[in-house]
């Protein structure tokens, strides 16, 4: 038995140019399923919209900077799992940074308008999870779907896109505070050093996003290394520390 909103989630991609196949891997449905579906319509559900509104499937205001900076959050070190009735968020955290824990949880509780204490969190060795349920993750999160990011196209959506130019700090201080640093740069031997921030991602596409949230700021980062951004520059630096600041 699929939720409503899996069925209403699978209609809009099919609406929007992806056939039976595409959205039977985006979603992890069975092709005959959504096949299905296509052929005869959404079964007849009753509408739960009161009991959990969605941005996306009912029109619900969304807080855009809290939703900008999971975003970042989420495309670095977050993943979404499938649960029988619903879907868990998860992000890790390193168990040093007690206030970016704390600052996460907050973020996801915006996200999903709801009190920050559904948000959790478990330890584990050397990190915290942070975690939350909600049948509409997928919705706000379309980058969902089988296999690691690194291995499938990641893309934003129009209306990620949209939120993405209009908080491009958001955006890189949850992508910087997820699979980046600030560090010290040593040259000379030891006998120079400058700041400067690292970004580390596997998914090329990821990669690509962050480099255009810089450029709409004007940050000119550099490739070090085939998974690797770094910004060194002086004056970019000191943008970036107006407003990312250090992981505590």
């Amino acid at each position: 038995m699929h939720s409503r909103y899996e069925v209403e989630r699978a209609i809009r991609l099919l609406s929007g140019g992806l056939n039976d196949s595409q959205v039977s891997r985006a979603m992890g449905i069975a092709r005959t399923t959504v096949a299905a579906w296509r052929r005869h319509g959404p079964p007849g559900r009753r509408s739960q919209a009161g009991r959990s509104s969605c941005p996306r499937c009912h029109g619900r205001g969304l807080d855009e900077r809290a939703y900008a900076l999971l975003l970042g959050m989420y495309l670095g070190d977050g993943s979404i799992a499938r649960h029988p009735r619903t879907y868990k968020l998860r992000i890790v955290q390193d168990a040093r940074y007690r206030n970016s824990i704390q600052e996460i949880r907050r973020t996801m509780a915006a996200v999903r308008d709801c009190e920050v204490d559904r948000v959790r969190t478990v330890d584990h060795e050397g990190c915290v999870e942070v975690y939350t349920y909600w049948r509409h993750w997928p919705c706000v999160f379309p980058q969902h779907g089988p296999g690691r990011k690194h291995q499938r196209s990641i893309w934003l959506a129009a209306w990620q896109a949209q939120i993405a130019a209009d908080e491009p700090q958001e955006l890189l201080r949850g992508l910087i505070h997820s699979d980046g640093c600030r560090v010290m740069n040593r040259v000379g031997q030891g006998k120079y050093s400058y700041p400067r921030y690292l970004f580390s991602d596997r998914s090329a596409d990821i990669r690509e996003i962050f480099r255009e949230a810089c450029g709409a700021i004007g940050v000119r980062p550099t490739d070090p290394k085939p998974h690797e951004i770094s910004v060194a520059r002086r004056a970019d630096v000191a943008i970036l520390d107006t407003f990312v600041g250090p992981k505590t």
